[in-house]
């Protein structure tokens, strides 16, 4: 690109009809406006080369890269940390199990529970035959006495 003249180009708007004050602020501002949008070698050595983006250790995320990540509707879906809390709050601890009955547990008191019936069953029916037999023998008592008496 060409430099801006720009000693030239206030003699050609003085010659138009400008006066020197004039000619030179409108130059100054036209250099000051080309300047503002003109890079310099700095800037342009900053700037990445076409090999250098081609380069494979310069990977850029593409769309399908992006599109594997979780939308905020995708991330709406799980449970937050507080709502896990609560969750967990809600959980039968180990101790909360160890206070419930297994399955041996229950059997066992079942055994005892069927050993204690048994007993029980055991010492009723002996209490009610021994009645029974009370029963009989006064009913044979009774039956000897109506037979002397009627005899």
């Amino acid at each position: 690109m060409a430099a801006f003249d720009t000693h030239k180009a206030v003699k050609a708007l003085c010659s138009a009809g400008f006066d020197d004050a004039q000619a030179e602020a409108v130059v100054d501002q036209i250099n000051g406006a080309i300047h503002e949008n003109v890079a310099t070698k700095t800037d342009i050595e900053k700037l990445a080369t076409k090999e250098e983006l081609r380069d494979d250790t310069v990977r850029l995320a593409t769309k399908a890269d992006l599109e594997r990540f979780a939308t905020k509707v995708d991330l709406e879906r799980f449970a937050t940390k507080e709502e896990l809390r609560e969750e967990v709050a809600n959980l039968a601890t180990k101790a909360d199990l160890e206070r419930i009955a297994t399955k041996d547990d229950l059997r066992q008191e079942a055994e005892k529970f069927e050993l204690r019936l048994a007993t029980e069953l055991e010492k009723q029916s002996s209490k009610y035959l021994r009645s029974l037999v009370v029963v009989v023998a006064g009913i044979v008592g009774l039956s000897k006495a109506l037979e002397l008496l009627l005899a």
